[in-house]
């Protein structure tokens, strides 16, 4: 039941809700327990005297109508907050108050005059007092906390007994306003409170939590506890931090693969200087050209989910077949021309995605390479398909991370520098596409990028 109970309140709404209902359901207490303190004599006082002229005006009515006309005086008399019924003569134990009698018949008027004189009587009923009162006599509809009860003798001997519920509004006089402001205050300051409890203090904590929050492994993420939005938020706030860490990592893992190579190329060097006196710019030009390719391909990679241009339209099925016939090696091509497939998006980054796989495809199969391209309601799939070795299934991912390559080796013929799917995966998240690698069933390596048809232009 408890966890059901936590299930239901575990967003922001119905925990407002719930505070709500409880501090409503706290305010009618507390406005009960208000009716049954001495400051409720006020209430029954100001009832008495909004209330004379009322009362006699029914006792008139009772004392000159006929007696079968009784039942629908005191019914029209009757309320919600009200009640009335003749009794033979006073309950025993009925006291007289002279302070509320001067208060019923304090004013100076015809109606007023037929009071006074009269044996009245009053007596104030609390919360339980009106409840055994309500079980033995049928006065419904009756609502109240608190009541006074008022017994007036009518000229013939009998009884009229009222009981009026005070109001804890103020109706008129010069406190009406001040009153109504200061309920209006309380009110909106409980559900201040209340809102300030179930949003802000979460909040606040989730504010606390943020501030320490590291990009480390070893860092402690943010608390996924508070309400179900907040939790949400905290969720994607812990991606945001691992995305981030990742990048960091990435980075780090760059720097050091740049230094690597560059000491490498740099100690190449050093060491044609030191078995030689005399260098030729062509034992020169080859490990520059490495050099110069690296840092290219981390320039391309750094741009690759940044373009520096605007996009421009772009037919990808047309593009990619041209890159195929102008390959310097064979490539069969599949293409379904029936439908084009336009994007908005950079052109050359584009031709540098599909000329990296074709290049991966190149380097690792034996030369026959093919390029498949399917059009669907679901969007266009284009499969570039090698005949190589493949990539066990563990690999699958890690081959996209910077300086990973399929194989061991980091000379230049055959290894790269291990940008290419790292560049080739960045610049088609940045046009919103998805590359994924899988092992054909006869051996090779298929290399799928399918752009969404919602990225049609």
């Amino acid at each position: 039941m408890s966890e059901r109970l936590t299930g239901a309140l575990s967003s922001i709404f119905a925990r407002i809700m719930a505070i709500t209902f409880v501090l409503l359901l706290v305010s009618v207490g507390l406005l009960t327990a208000l009716l049954q303190t001495p400051l409720s004599e006020r209430l029954f006082n100001r009832a008495i005297a909004e209330s004379a002229q009322g009362v006699g005006e029914l006792v008139w009515l009772l004392e000159t109508s006929p007696p079968e006309a009784e039942d629908a005086v005191l019914s029209i008399y009757a309320s919600r907050s009200r009640a009335a019924r003749i009794t033979p003569g006073f309950d025993a134990d009925m006291p007289r108050d002279a302070a509320r009698r001067q208060v019923l018949v304090r004013d100076d008027n015809a109606v007023i005059e037929r009071l006074r004189g009269r044996d009245i009587r009053f007596q104030t009923l609390g919360l339980f007092d009106l409840r055994a009162l309500l079980r033995r006599e049928p006065l419904q509809p009756y609502y109240a906390a608190s009541a006074l009860h008022m017994a007036i003798a009518l000229e013939d001997g009998r009884v009229l007994n009222l009981w009026l519920a005070p109001s804890i509004f103020y109706t008129d006089g010069p406190y009406a306003a001040v009153f109504l402001i200061a309920v209006i205050a309380v009110v909106t300051l409980l559900l201040g409170l209340a809102i300030y409890w179930v949003i802000m203090r979460p909040i606040r904590a989730l504010e606390r939590d943020a501030e320490i929050v590291g990009l480390a492994a070893t860092a402690i993420p943010v608390s996924e506890t508070g309400p179900r939005e907040l939790r949400r938020l905290s969720r994607a706030l812990n991606r945001m931090r691992s995305r981030l860490a990742g990048l960091v990592r990435e980075r780090e893992q760059i720097m050091v693969a740049i230094a690597h190579d560059i000491r490498t190329g740099l100690t190449k060097l050093r060491l044609r200087m030191d078995t030689s006196d005399r260098l030729t710019p062509q034992e020169l030009e080859p490990d520059i050209a490495q050099m110069e390719h690296l840092l290219a391909d981390m320039m391309a990679y750094a741009r690759a989910e940044n373009q520096v241009t605007g996009p421009e339209l772009v037919e990808i099925g047309g593009l990619v077949s041209r890159l195929a016939r102008a390959a310097p090696y064979p490539v069969q091509l599949e293409h379904d021309s029936a439908t084009e497939f336009h994007l908005a998006g950079n052109p050359l980054a584009l031709t540098r995605l599909f000329e990296n796989l074709l290049e991966n495809a190149r380097r690792y199969g034996s030369g026959v390479i093919a390029i498949r391209i399917e059009t669907a309601d679901d969007g266009l799939t284009i499969d570039i398909l090698d005949d190589g070795p493949g990539i066990p299934a563990h690999e699958m991912e890690r081959i996209f991370d910077p300086f990973v390559r399929g194989e061991s080796s980091r000379s230049r013929e055959t290894g790269g520098t291990g940008l290419g799917l790292a560049i080739a995966r960045a610049i088609a998240h940045a046009h919103g596409a998805e590359i994924t690698l899988s092992n054909r069933a006869k051996g090779g390596l298929c290399a799928r990028t399918f752009f969404a048809r919602a990225l049609a232009a």
